[in-house]
């Protein structure tokens, strides 16, 4: 309501709704229509939206004055229509042949009841709403709901041929219903030809950021090497050590805390990709220091034959002390020894000659645990093992899963066999 001229003194008012109305104009198509009493509005057939959640994420709606303990007690918190659908399958045998998307064709959800019901008449269809891949669990769930019939619990959902799935994913992916990463793996390989190590890895850090791999953590165990590329040079250049060597495990991690700086910088994580191994932040700052670097920086074979020049000079006391502290070492025994003598009795040399054997028997590459390992079984008349990268990246992603609960589970699906074993840090 308002005047009709704000410099007059004229008081009556102008009810611009009103007037609207009674200036509207009605068609004799409409006028017709509307007297013979035909539908305005009609759909058919009627198409039901069906919401779906994780495992305890169904929506709660309250007021803000309203007490937390009336609201977690409502009814409609434990039977959601998705969890009722659930139930549904566990009591009725025609329901469980139904996927949730084929549902309403044949059960009416009742909504003052929460449950549903079997149809007695009509006929609809289910919609269930789109999910971004970027949600990571729900939208493989939303995938398993238009495969999977008559799931009666989430772990159903994901269980394939009688066995439970880790996750809504590698239930997909055990079914079938993701590709395999390999044109990726190509991709990266084909890349590598021509491409730097920095260029490799921002196109890794895109393809995650993407959502396109399936499995990040299979490509990442068969193209690391590549992604790794210009990683030792820099480290070289960054500590002005020339000479400077980095094991595997340097490497994957250096190239690592590189792939989620680039992904940082994107608003994104490794976090983010459940399977992926993540940068150790200590390892990375050790292997950013000149001083520990360097004093790690062993060249096992020439430690080798200097330790076999020192022995082969140390005096019989000298050695009868070696050996006592070598056997401490090796049995892990501990102790404090005192060595005695006047200057230029040997002490330093003794010293030398004791760091230079335990430096050259670190196992710092897979292949010395391997050689290790060979050199017990020809003791006992077995053949000698050799080192699978693909093996063992796959132990090592499946010990970080581990690493937070600790519980000694074998893996879901594993296609080689495991020995697990626990044993505390001193």
């Amino acid at each position: 309501m308002e005047p009709t001229n704000n410099d007059s003194d004229n008081n009556d008012a102008v009810d611009e709704i009103k007037e609207y109305y009674d200036c509207r104009y009605i068609s004799a198509c409409e006028a017709s229509w509307r007297i013979f009493k035909y539908d305005v509005h009609y759909r058919h057939p009627a198409v039901i939206r069906l919401p779906f959640h994780l495992p305890d994420q169904q929506q709660v709606v309250y007021e803000a004055d309203d007490d937390i303990e009336d609201v977690l007690d409502r009814p409609s918190i434990a039977s959601s229509m998705f969890t009722s659908w659930m139930k549904c399958n566990a009591i009725n045998k025609e329901a469980r042949k139904l996927t949730y998307v084929e549902f309403p064709t044949k059960f009416v959800w009742k909504r003052k009841d929460l449950i549903w019901k079997p149809r007695e008449i009509g006929y609809a269809i289910g919609r269930i709403h789109s999910v971004s891949p970027k949600l990571g669990e729900a939208y493989f769930l939303r995938i398993l709901l238009n495969k999977v019939k008559g799931p009666k619990s989430f772990e159903e959902i994901r269980t394939v041929n009688g066995e439970l799935c880790s996750s809504f994913k590698d239930a997909c992916y055990n079914l079938g219903l993701l590709d395999d990463d390999k044109e990726f793996i190509d991709a990266i390989k084909e890349a590598s030809l021509s491409g730097s190590g920095f260029y490799l890895r921002f196109l890794f850090a895109t393809m995650l950021l993407s959502n396109s791999l399936c499995k990040p953590e299979i490509v990442w165990q068969n193209t690391w090497e590549y992604l790794s590329d210009g990683i030792l040079y820099n480290q070289q250049q960054r500590l002005k050590s020339l000479g400077l060597l980095l094991n595997a495990d340097q490497l994957k991690n250096l190239t690592l805390f590189e792939i989620e700086q680039i992904l940082l910088r994107n608003n994104s994580t490794l976090k983010n990709y459940g399977k992926m191994p993540y940068p150790d932040a200590d390892s990375v700052s050790s292997s950013n220091n000149r001083l520990i670097t360097e004093e790690l920086d062993y060249d096992i074979p020439n430690l080798k034959n200097e330790f076999d020049q020192l022995f082969v000079a140390l005096t019989n006391e000298q050695r009868h002390i070696f050996v006592d502290i070598m056997d401490a070492v090796k049995h892990n025994k501990g102790g404090v020894f005192f060595v005695y003598g006047y200057g230029g009795t040997g002490k330093t040399f003794l010293w030398k000659t004791i760091s230079a054997v335990i430096r050259a028997q670190a196992q710092n590459s897979p292949q010395d645990f391997v050689d290790a390992h060979n050199q017990a079984r020809a003791q006992v008349g077995v053949g000698p093992m050799t080192w699978d990268s693909n093996v063992a990246g796959f132990a090592e992603n499946y010990a970080n899963q581990r690493r937070g609960d600790c519980q000694l589970v074998h893996s879901q699906n594993s296609p080689y066999g495991e020995n697990l074993a626990m044993t505390s840090l001193v």
